[in-house]
């Protein structure tokens, strides 16, 4: 099998179906075939109704659709336990609530294909959200010295490039989903919502990997839903799942990847931005980091500072 399509799912009975429908569609044009694998994250009652088929066919599980159950709300284990079932050479990890752009899969397995002989961490298509003008889709996130560190939003690539980071869609070998250690830490203790794109995206970098933006179709993000629509169906459904508040795993992956110097940077900025008490939590994110931390320093090849300094994404080949 080429790719695993990988998703996880907590409490959206809304989209989930949309996004599986798209998924498959977009397979066929995918030679060697996929499957969709959900990392079931809901709770009981929803869980239920979606294993009972209520929401997308039931003939399609353990064929084109595996569910894997997790009931411990966290997005980061909900994940992992999905690509652990996997069965595909490739992982494109998407969110439970998008729509694939023509030929996004396709493109993506091709690029990985054609660039065997490349050290790639993920190769990302744009996202855009479906209530936002085309213009908008993005690859990657601005790490230009002097920029937030947290990333905000920078551009898209007509060509194939080289790239900083960003969140799903993303594809990758499923060895180097492991030789970058997952999301380390943040799976380890349950963290809740909140710095995962960056921990994983990041790491590939520091790690000697590139990261590559693929000239493609976006993945189209449904949500945030208008405020009427929001009191049916909520939109960010794992914020409030996992352990410590929404946005502490930012501090936790900024010790990580950057130390004290990155975490001290950054601290206002997720203070701000999530609401984290950032003096209250400092020294937990520290403690339950140091593991993940130890791994990286043996055997990163940049440090998180030199990699700003080089920005070795900007380099052509």
């Amino acid at each position: 099998m080429r790719v695993s399509i990988i998703m996880s799912n907590r409490n959206d009975t809304a989209m989930l179906a949309v996004t599986v429908r798209s998924c498959l569609e977009a397979l066929k044009a995918v030679p060697g075939g996929g499957e969709v694998v959900i990392g079931e994250n809901s709770e009981q009652e929803k869980y239920e109704m979606i294993a009972a088929g209520s929401f997308f066919a039931k003939r399609y599980f353990g064929n084109e659709v595996q569910l894997v159950r997790v009931k411990e709300p966290c997005l980061f284990r909900a994940r992992e336990a999905a690509i652990r079932a996997a069965r595909g050479q490739y992982i494109l990890c998407l969110d439970s609530h998008m729509i694939l752009g023509h030929n996004m899969v396709k493109d993506l397995v091709d690029f990985m294909n054609a660039n065997k002989a490349r050290k790639i961490g993920f190769a990302h298509a744009p996202i855009n959200w479906l209530h936002q003008h085309h213009t908008k889709a993005k690859h990657d996130r601005d790490m230009s010295p002097g920029a937030n560190e947290l990333g905000p939003w920078h551009g898209i690539y007509p060509k194939a490039s080289r790239m900083t980071w960003k969140g799903m869609p993303w594809i990758c070998k499923k060895k180097t989903w492991y030789d970058i250690n997952q999301y380390g830490a943040l799976s380890e203790h349950g963290i809740s919502w909140g710095g995962g794109d960056m921990h994983i995206g990041i790491k590939p970098w520091l790690l000697g990997y590139e990261n590559w933006a693929v000239p493609t179709s976006p993945a189209y993000h449904i949500g945030p839903f208008p405020k009427h629509v929001r009191q049916l169906h909520p939109y960010r459904l794992y914020r409030d799942s996992g352990r410590f508040p929404a946005g502490f795993g930012f501090l936790l992956s900024c010790y990580v990847l950057g130390g004290h110097g990155m975490l001290e940077r950054n601290g206002p900025t997720v203070q701000e931005r999530f609401g984290v008490d950032v003096e209250k939590h400092k020294a937990l994110a520290i403690r339950l980091g140091e593991k993940e931390r130890a791994w990286l320093d043996a055997r990163r090849l940049w440090t998180f500072e030199t990699l700003i300094e080089r920005q070795p994404w900007e380099h052509a080949d």
